[in-house]
């Protein structure tokens, strides 16, 4: 049996990258999946490939940064599976406008990229956490008898009726330049994620938060082989302790645990999945950069513009 068996998900973005990995890692596991996302024929490629591996998977387009489309999605989960149980929140697709810091930045821009990076999510709980309480308790979860350590106090609480995950970044926990809108609304995440947590585990809803490094995702491989080579790429490598970028399967991994019944008593947290990147002191990497880099003069990273030189 899958520990999802008899259990529906929602993943936002969920046609590639982050996303994509989710999906399949909740349908592989006996989940329902409804994947939502822009990209149409990405999404129908996603669930053929979902179907393909024995899992259950539909696919619903629309943009989640609008009201009509987080409610008819969460419609459309009830409809299609009888319940909603899980809500990955990873949709997000950034522009060439979103560069820039508060002085280049124009307000249509900012607001465009608030809107999905922190108003999706929010829209995303205003629909989906009532459809979970109507839903109920996960169908083969048993509390069994309310006792243990400590003093039992009345009826038991609320266990096991939801999960969200909403994805955060290491760049919400740190920050780059010119990179404000990205930078601010990963950081919100990480507040609506806590306040979300407080207002919701009373039902029996837990809301957590992963912050990904470097995930190389199919457009992710697509550019360091359009741009970057083999000498750049190790130079991401060893920003990290465990001396390797992140793949989907990484994020679909500790998103998977923090849907489960194990992750319970764990609720609005951030979960950094980057090989312990965030954990370094950063002079330590920067020299130990520069002297990769004067070794590997030749090397050219995914960042890096056909003239040579640096998106910064």
């Amino acid at each position: 049996m899958g520990r999802f068996d008899g259990r529906s998900a929602i993943v936002t973005g969920g046609a590639l990258g982050i996303g994509g990995g989710c999906a399949r890692r909740l349908a592989a596991d006996g989940a329902s999946v409804l994947i939502v996302d822009v990209n149409e024929e990405a999404g129908a490629k996603a669930v053929n490939r979902i179907d393909d591996a024995g899992g259950i998977a539909e696919f619903m387009a629309g943009d989640v940064a609008q009201a009509s489309v987080a409610s008819e999605m969460v419609e459309k989960v009830v409809s299609s599976f009888g319940r909603l149980d899980l809500l990955v929140q990873n949709a997000y697709n950034g522009g060439p406008d979103t560069a820039g810091s508060a002085v280049e930045v124009k307000p249509e821009a900012w607001h465009t990229g608030m809107d999905l990076l922190v108003g999706a999510l929010y829209l995303g709980a205003k629909y989906a956490v009532p459809a979970m309480e109507e839903s109920g308790a996960d169908p083969s979860f048993d509390q069994g008898a309310w006792e243990g350590a400590g003093r039992r106090h009345g009826e038991p609480p609320a266990q096991n009726v939801g999960r969200i995950v909403n994805m955060s970044s290491v760049h919400g926990l740190l920050t780059a330049p010119r990179s404000l809108i990205y930078e601010a609304g990963k950081a919100a995440v990480i507040g609506l994620t806590k306040q979300m947590a407080v207002d919701f585990g009373p039902l029996g809803i837990t809301v957590n938060a992963i912050a990904p490094g470097h995930i190389v995702t199919e457009r992710g491989n697509e550019m360091w082989n359009e741009v970057g080579n083999d000498a750049g790429f190790r130079l991401f490598e060893l920003h990290y302790p465990v001396r390797r970028t992140g793949v989907p399967e990484d994020i679909a991994n500790a998103v998977a645990f923090l849907c489960s019944n194990e992750a319970s008593f764990i609720t609005g947290q951030v979960l950094a999945v980057d090989g312990g990147m965030t954990i370094q002191l950063q002079e330590n990497i920067v020299m130990d950069s520069k002297d990769y880099i004067v070794a590997n003069p030749e090397l050219r990273t995914h960042f890096d513009t056909g003239r040579g030189t640096s998106r910064w």
